[in-house]
């Protein structure tokens, strides 16, 4: 008697699995059915996410609401690149779109003040305006020289010249110009120091 009854348990259950795979396999076919119509019918493609690109969120006019302090460095007086003054600065860029969503032109503007520097230091003033060519990566942007150096010599630039990260209304980043050729001449501020916001 508990032979029998062992023996006739496994029927028993594949059974049930059997009815189970049966009554879920229709209910799949159904949902992947509806979901391919709506597909084919267009009903996504207004849910698609928004990508960022420059034409949304970067482009105008963004400025300091506060001085930074930048650190100046040349090798004027020690033939090795080093530290001779700081000075405060408020900064505005404007950034403009350009035919690539990746690449945008970046102006920036600055006013100076609060200078220290040592007696012999070489500093060579940055012009102002200064312009760039922006990348966007994501909420990324890079800035790079426009062919020519921002203190108008022929120098060449060392890596690019800031990275900054934003969203719609807020930049923030580090400057970091370092020019190199007959002397050395380097201008940069404290990571992530460089704060603006959107006009």
């Amino acid at each position: 008697m508990y032979k029998l009854s062992n023996n006739s348990q496994p029927p028993v259950q594949s059974a049930k699995r059997t009815i189970k795979i049966r009554e879920v396999i229709p209910i799949i076919i159904l949902i992947g059915s509806v979901i391919g119509g709506l597909y084919f019918s267009g009903f996504f493609d207004d849910m698609s996410i928004p990508l960022l690109t420059p034409t949304r969120p970067i482009e105008g006019t963004w400025k300091t609401t506060f001085a930074t302090e930048y650190t100046i460095a040349t090798d004027f007086s020690s033939y090795q690149l080093a530290d001779v003054g700081t000075q405060d600065r408020m900064v505005t860029f404007t950034i403009t779109g350009t035919s690539n969503e990746n690449t945008v032109n970046v102006k920036v503007e600055y006013s100076s003040s609060n200078s220290h520097f040592i007696s012999d230091s070489g500093y060579v003033p940055d012009v102002s305006p200064m312009f760039y060519i922006g990348t966007i990566d994501g909420t990324k942007l890079t800035l790079n020289v426009n062919n020519e150096g921002s203190i108008g010599l022929p120098l060449n630039q060392v890596g690019s010249v800031g990275e900054f990260t934003f969203t719609s209304t807020q930049m923030q980043g580090t400057w970091h110009d370092h020019w190199d050729g007959v002397y050395e001449q380097s201008v940069y501020t404290a990571t992530n120091s460089l704060k603006l916001m959107k006009h």
